[in-house]
């Protein structure tokens, strides 16, 4: 019998706490993730980047 060594679970990488989860609809969910898809992008990655720009802006309103 083959035993394998695997301890399976996430691969390393970014730790499981540095996840946002967020509750919509379906509806909501299911237009934007086709949305997403049509223009070939990623949902977690455009909206990491949404996140980013916000504390940015926030931030330099923040120095004013």
């Amino acid at each position: 019998m083959h035993k394998n060594n695997s301890l399976g679970g996430r691969p390393p990488g970014r730790r499981k706490t540095a996840k946002i989860e967020i509750l919509i609809e379906p509806e909501i969910k299911f237009e934007f993730m086709n949305l997403m898809r049509k223009e070939g992008k990623m949902a977690s990655i455009e909206i990491g980047t949404w996140i980013k720009g916000y504390i940015k802006e926030m931030n330099k309103s923040d120095e004013k």
